[in-house]
């Protein structure tokens, strides 16, 4: 079963089939069968929607951008205290941290599971980092004057 056949299998469980069915609009049954994964009438997209928009579960949403080759990133949030440069300045430590990190883990010749964790987490760190300087210089930027 793929990873997405999954996710939604695991949510539906998860949320209730007979109360996600009722938040769709769909019987009970139909949806059952529907998250079936040999059933040759799968969910629909706009019910695929509907199921994320109302448990809100990542899961589903991870799952589909996985199938398509696609990560999400999390929208930066702005750093009152700190100014361009600081942020400039935390995402090139963040990204000596990630070099640091998988320096380390490359010196015996293998990257154990542990090792994949922390170098996962420090690209994670510096995503944000970036994700926060980007956020800074949107609020920074002028507005676009409407042409006349």
């Amino acid at each position: 079963m793929d990873k997405l056949t999954a996710a939604i299998q695991e949510v539906a469980e998860d949320y209730g089939y007979k109360r996600l069915a009722a938040a769709v609009g769909c019987p009970y049954q139909v949806l059952v069968n529907q998250c079936n994964p040999i059933n040759d009438r799968p969910i629909s997209l706009r019910k695929f929607w509907l199921m994320f928009s109302i448990t809100k579960d990542m899961r589903l949403l991870v799952a589909f951008l996985d199938e398509i080759g696609a990560v999400a990133v999390a929208k930066g949030k702005r750093d009152e205290d700190a100014s361009l440069f600081d942020l400039v300045v935390n995402h090139q430590v963040a990204a000596g941290t990630v070099a640091q990190v998988i320096r380390q883990a490359l010196e015996d010749g293998l990257i154990t599971a542990e090792e994949a964790r922390d170098i996962r987490n420090a690209i994670r760190a510096e995503i944000d980092c970036l994700t926060a300087l980007e956020s800074e210089l949107m609020e920074m930027a002028e507005p676009r004057l409407a042409k006349a």
